[in-house]
Formats: C-alpha cells, structure tokens, sequence
C-alpha cells in the first residue's frame, strides 16, 4: 500500500446545471436510519453524455457502466424483494439509448411493439412494496433521460419547475437512499488492494477516483457498536514537497478491501486540495471494488487546518453494516458505505514517506480493548518512521 500522489490539476467532469433538455445530478441527501429489512440497494448512475438517470440493482451492472462512462450518484432506494413486478424496456432508437420502467406489462408489451425492446429477458427489474413513494417526472423535449425517478420531493419539484411533466408516484419501494452532486475528481492509481492492504496490479480497469468533498452517506450509526476501532496519536514532519502518511484497516481475504485516512503534504496550487498544508484524506476501497473501478480517495477540504509538527489524533471505525468511519481530533470526517472482507480478523496498518511518530495506538474490537491482546498485536503502543516507506502491521 503506497502513499498515493493526489495531482494537483483536476477534471471538472460536469458543471451543475437544471436545463430542461437535460438535467444534471442534483446534491438530493437524504437520510435513512439504516437499510430497511427485507431490502435491495438500488444504485443510481448517470451518463453524463446522453442526460440519463439508470437505476439497478446490479453490483456487476453498475461496476460495467462505469467502465463505460457512466457517473455513480450513490443509492437511489431501497428496493423490495417481492412484491408487483417492475419492468425495465430500452428503446435503442433514441439518442445514445434510453430506459423506462413500468408496473403496467402491457404498456411494456406495448413499447416492444413499436421497437423498444424487453430488458433483462421480461424479468423484473425491481418489485413494488413498502411505505415510500418513488416519485416519477416526464421530459417532453428528451430523447434520452426522459423519466427521472426519485424519492426525493425536492428533487421531484426541481424538475417539475423545470418543466418536467407527469407528477406522480411510480411505485413503491422500501426506503430512501443518499444521492450526490458531482465533485471534482481526477483518475488515481490503477492497481487494487491485495490481501495484507498491498498493491496489486489488476488490469487497466483498475483505478481510484480522488475526490473533493465527496458526500457523507447519511445513515445514523450511533447504536451499532464498531466492529473495529482503530486510533493513535500522530506527528509527521517532512522536509519536501511530497510526503505522507496512512492510516488504515484492512480485511484479510483476497480483494479484501481497505478504509483509512491519508495525511498528505503536497507543494501545489489547488485549495480545493489544501496544497502547501496537511490535507486529510478518506480512504475507501470496498471489498472487490478494484474489479469495477469504485475505489476512491476524498480530500475533506473542511478538514480543520494543521501544519507539519503538531500531533493530531486519528481514528477509523469500521461497521458490520458496511460502513466506515474517520475522524480527526475526536471530529468526524468521513461516513461511507463500504465492505472488508475479514475472517473475523482485521489488518492494521500505517505507514509513512517522512519522519513520523505514532503514539497511544489503541484497538477496540466490538466494544472490547484488544491493544495488548490479539494473534498478531502491535509490539508497542508508540512508534517512530524514518524517511522512507516504511510499514508497520498488526493483526487484529
């Protein structure tokens, strides 16, 4: 696992925008106590090319499109797994393609006779049940990305005042999800994480998104206990223009995933990535996600500022959920959905490209402090790293 260097030029990938020929990613948070019972994650994603919304429930899907152009935009909803059958039909002769969703079989049945064509081989794409409204809108002047769905009123109203048609409920699902606005990104590494949180190099499909301010996935986790708790005291103090720290939890499995913070000092010009300073940075890469291209970092530029020399307190949770956590100096930092792949053990890890001292590490499995007692523990609670990257592991 190496200290990654976050380029200082970044790629606006879409400026924000309402139009009614086409309409933009909107920032739609909202929240959701936790994932309802007997529930699908439904993915939301955009092309940003043709102004279409997609929705799946396809990891796999979802992961190809990407390769292909397509933007995440987080969870749509929370879909059920029974229920009134949704179907999904493509029409291949609108602009770059386009998807509907229906309840109606006939009106599905309809479109295929007039050259729309049946997706997923007449399966359902989805099931009706539960107590949420998905709303849907219409645009008249779209040939692709003319049905936008979404549980969100305010988005729904945005559109309708845009111009968009058809207010009304679609179907039912079981729950919102959290959506996002688009940020500045650029592409990062194109290796994966290996068991042990190395690197390995996994085709050229492989890369790390850098992010500025991506948004908190909004799920209350104050009654689920972390199913690891990682925490030290950090110093680091370089002397060049490039040099960092991280500061990680790692499963142990085969493509097992990481969650962390980076420190990373960088000489640049960009605020938005807090150059000439220590910026902190998130660190998510789930479980299997190198195969999809899903792994991210997202530089908090709210971070409260620290300079080379001053000792921060650092700490990472992560959930059985499938959520992570980080905080600096007892104050969160980043919240996102995620997976590690452990058995039940955890891989601990920092590392560092320039002097470092790391002091009262502390491990708290499931509520209990296991600093002093695991299979393979840190030696010491206090640590110092010379230049160079050089690692220190434990197994918790």
């Amino acid at each position: 696992m190496k200290t990654t260097k976050i380029k200082s030029t970044v790629v606006r990938i879409l400026i924000l925008s309402l139009l009614v020929g086409t309409v933009a990613p909107l920032t739609t948070l909202t929240a959701h106590a936790a994932d309802p019972a007997d529930s699908v994650l439904v993915y939301r994603m955009y092309n940003p090319f043709t102004g279409e919304h997609f929705y799946t429930t396809s990891e796999a899907e979802n992961g190809n499109l990407q390769l292909n152009g397509w933007v995440e935009e987080g969870i749509g909803w929370f879909g059920a797994t029974t229920g009134d059958p949704v179907y999904r039909v493509y029409n291949p002769n609108a602009l770059g393609g386009d998807h509907y969703y229906t309840l109606d079989l006939n009106e599905a049945n309809y479109l295929v006779s007039l050259g729309w064509m049946m997706d997923l081989g007449g399966a359902p794409a989805f099931y009706s049940g539960g107590g949420v409204d998905l709303y849907e809108a219409y645009n008249p002047n779209a040939q692709s990305g003319a049905h936008n769905y979404t549980t969100n009123r305010g988005e729904q109203n945005a559109l309708l005042s845009a111009g968009w048609l058809f207010d009304k409920v679609a179907w039912n699902v079981k729950g919102v999800g959290s959506t996002f606005s688009f940020v500045d990104r650029t592409k990062g590494d194109v290796d994966i994480t290996e068991v042990g949180g190395g690197e390995k190099y996994w085709n050229t499909n492989s890369f790390r998104w850098i992010y500025a301010d991506r948004t908190f996935d909004d799920v209350d986790l104050s009654g689920e206990q972390a199913a690891c708790d990682f925490s030290a005291d950090v110093n680091m103090n370089g002397n060049t223009e490039d040099y960092g720290m991280q500061f990680v939890i790692a499963g142990t499995r085969e493509a097992c995933g990481q969650i962390g913070v980076d420190l990373h000092y960088q000489a640049g010009f960009d605020e938005r990535y807090h150059q000439n300073r220590i910026n902190f940075t998130n660190i998510n890469f789930p479980a299997d996600s190198g195969i999809y291209g899903q792994q991210y970092y997202s530089v908090n530029t709210s971070a409260p500022y620290f300079a080379p020399g001053q000792t921060v307190h650092l700490q990472v949770k992560y959930y059985d959920s499938g959520y992570m956590q980080t905080y600096l100096n007892g104050q969160l930092m980043g919240q996102y959905r995620t997976k590690l792949r452990h058995t039940p053990e955890f891989i601990l890890h920092f590392q560092a490209s320039a002097p470092t001292t790391i002091t009262n590490v502390k491990v708290i499995k499931y509520g209990e402090d296991t600093t002093h007692h695991s299979n393979l523990p840190f030696n010491e609670t206090s640590y110092y790293v010379d230049n160079g990257i050089t690692p220190i592991s434990a197994i918790y």
